[in-house]
């Protein structure tokens, strides 16, 4: 069994003979994108805020969700300082031109990842974060398949034993 999602149908099956396709209500729907998306941007503020601490003599600040400029310039030199420069730069000027992650910028996306996977021993806590992400995507969206009433306990329990999810978008 897989789950794919969509942005408006979830379907779940291993196959097209063995599928069920459910769609939720665009206004639950767009609930859900937004609680998704806030619940990641949460997750990355605070790795990222333990990644990249305030530098020495810095005075300390409250931990803030919101997007922090000082992490980003950290996280921003961490990744160029590493071997994939190039390609994490590409991806953050495409990102900085077009003020948002535009379908252009994520084509630039599988490029960066590659080059973290072969200098995974400087980039690995940004894959463990990728990773963690990821999983906590996968975790919320079997929520809001149990909560829609589209997966059962037992479809919940099976995806989480598979750990498999997938986007065919």
């Amino acid at each position: 069994m897989g789950i794919v999602a969509s942005s408006t149908i979830l379907k779940t099956g291993d196959s097209k003979s063995n599928s069920r396709y459910y769609q939720i209500p665009a206004e639950r729907l767009r609930a859900h994108q937004e609680a998704l998306a806030n619940a990641t941007v949460d997750l990355i503020s605070r790795e990222l805020n333990v990644l990249f601490p305030p530098k020495l003599g810095d005075p300390p600040k409250e931990i803030d969700t919101e997007r922090d400029e000082e992490i980003e310039l950290r996280f921003c030199e961490f990744m160029k300082e590493g071997g994939c420069k190039e390609s994490f730069t590409a991806l953050k000027n495409c990102v900085d031109k077009a003020q948002s992650y535009t379908d252009k910028c994520h084509k630039l996306w599988p490029r960066l990842i590659k080059c973290m996977h072969a200098h995974s021993d400087y980039y690995q806590p940004i894959l463990a974060l990728k990773k963690a992400c990821e999983e906590q995507i996968f975790k919320d969206i079997l929520a809001i398949g149990l909560s829609e009433g589209v997966l059962s306990e037992e479809d919940v329990a099976t995806e989480q034993a598979d750990g498999f999810w997938r986007d065919e978008t």
